[in-house]
């Protein structure tokens, strides 16, 4: 690669290096680290929200989903912007019960109404869903660094691992959304104006582009219903609600307001990489049929098409992408386990933390983890069926504790605790066996919806206390409200 381009992305590392260096300044304790000081206006959190989703998985993976399937591979976009919409109107209620507990993670969200076994479980399990989504943002990062730039793939790990754990552990999330500014402006300006440009005037225009793909890819129902539904909307919309990133960024909003709106700007943000990656990759197909893997056309139209300089711009666009995931993931995984794993074992109240102390505990686990999460992608380079794997056990197993949380009273512990058990559980042995030939969502889902509300119904009902902080009237009346007032 020319020496241009590999300046653009050495001046590119560094510069989240030094945003990293900046705020870390402000960086004082474990919230200010993990949830931004609960600081955060409605655009600057959507803009982290979307950056997050822009990951490896819209800008590699889409630019696949649009080579291979045409305009049917948007469903994926689509999904993640249905879930921005209705997580709106939800989330001033999830920002109430993170505020008003003092909340930083999903385990703390599920294990003040349900006890801290579902506690642990949450936290556990979202540990290892995030280690995963980190090594795979890693894998990701190190794939296309090692295709453009020529570098060893084990070189091009390190580097984005190096890169990822400084800046987040020196700035926590506010590094994480500053840089994702950062990041969001360089995807925009690369795979949203630049790419698609140069991509449709080398296949000719739009009209080109149309005329010239097979007559599959013109329907936006090609993949399959069942797999488009099964696969791709139900998980992709409904899972979000089971993992930390969608807490950490509502507890990090300022207001309730806040934490609506920001899911708002994240849709609009999102809405148009996500369409764009579809087009570009429509575009390779036309251009370079017969490729080995689809997620080699990004890349590929990337070093096909553009001059020296550019290449190494979008290069940081792709790195913006999937590192700004790897960022937020990262820290995502970090919390759950100190929050919900080992403060929970140990007895940790939050009255008797030591700041200090729990915040440099936090940059100690982001280390090990971060280098634990480069392990596991230098030895395990195809990890996508054991992401994709847990993040639908989280939605098989989490999804109905966490619905019932928010609107329930009469949800108990033990129907909690056989929801998550038996949900997540029937989803690792329906798709480790292959028993059915459909989505294992579509028998996980049900069976924990419905041991939610069959345990729940003979059990006994819950004290008023396990759930005065998701209901506003109890919480008008509850002593903790009022101790809280009194300080």
């Amino acid at each position: 690669m020319n020496i241009l381009d590999v300046l653009i992305i050495v001046v590119y590392f560094f510069g989240l290096i030094a945003i990293g260096v900046v705020v870390s300044r402000k960086i004082q304790n474990h919230e200010d680290s993990v949830v931004a000081g609960r600081s955060f206006g409605s655009f600057l959190a959507g803009v982290g929200k979307a950056a997050n989703l822009a990951g490896g998985s819209t800008s590699v993976g889409g630019t696949g989903y649009g080579y291979t399937y045409g305009i049917s591979g948007s469903w994926f976009g689509i999904a993640n912007i249905i879930f921005g919409l209705i997580l709106a109107p939800i989330a001033p209620r999830i920002w109430k019960a993170m505020d008003r507990g003092r909340f930083t993670s999903i385990g703390e969200y599920l294990g003040y109404r349900f006890g801290k076994k579902a506690q642990i479980i949450a936290g556990f399990l979202n540990t290892c869903t995030y280690i995963g989504f980190v090594a795979a943002q890693i894998v990701a990062t190190a794939t296309i660094v090692t295709v453009l730039l020529g570098w060893d793939y084990t070189v091009s790990a390190v580097v984005t691992t190096v890169v990822v754990i400084l800046y987040t552990i020196l700035g926590g999330l506010k590094a994480v959304v500053y840089t994702d500014c950062m990041q969001i402006g360089i995807l925009y300006l690369g795979i949203v104006i630049i790419l698609p440009i140069i991509a449709v005037n080398a296949v000719g225009g739009l009209s080109e582009v149309w005329n010239n793909i097979p007559d599959a890819y013109h329907s936006i129902g090609s993949m399959g219903w069942f797999e488009i539904i099964g696969v791709i909307l139900i998980p992709t919309i409904t899972a979000p609600f089971t993992v930390q990133s969608t807490y950490s960024y509502t507890a990090a909003c300022k207001d309730a307001k806040s934490a609506r709106n920001c899911n708002l700007w994240s849709s609009l943000i999102y809405a148009f990489p996500a369409f764009a990656v579809i087009l570009i990759g429509l575009c390779c197909y036309v251009l370079y049929p017969g490729l080995a893997s689809d997620q080699d056309a990004l890349p590929r139209i990337i070093i096909e098409l553009l001059p020296h300089g550019l290449v190494g711009l979008l290069l940081a666009a792709i790195l913006s992408a999937t590192m700004s995931t790897s960022s937020t993931c990262l820290l995502c995984s970090v919390n759950c386990f100190l929050v919900d794993v080992v403060d929970v074992i140990r007895k940790e109240k939050k009255e008797d933390e030591d700041p200090k102390k729990k915040l440099r505990l936090t940059r100690i686990l982001m280390a090990v983890i971060g280098v634990f999460t480069l392990v596991t992608s230098l030895l395990y380079p195809n990890i996508i069926d054991l992401i994709v794997l847990g993040y639908a056990v989280a939605c098989g197993g989490l999804l109905a504790p966490v619905i019932a949380a928010m609107y329930s009273k009469r949800a108990t512990t033990p129907a909690c605790l056989a929801s998550m058990i038996v949900g997540g559980g029937a989803h690792v042995v329906i798709q480790l066996t292959g028993i059915f030939t459909f989505p294992p969502i579509f028998v996980s889902l049900p069976l924990s919806v419905i041991l939610m509300l069959v345990v729940s119904a003979v059990t006994k009902k819950p004290d008023p206390s396990c759930y005065d902080l998701y209901f506003d009237e109890e919480w008008e009346k509850s002593p903790n409200n009022k101790n809280r007032v009194a300080q």
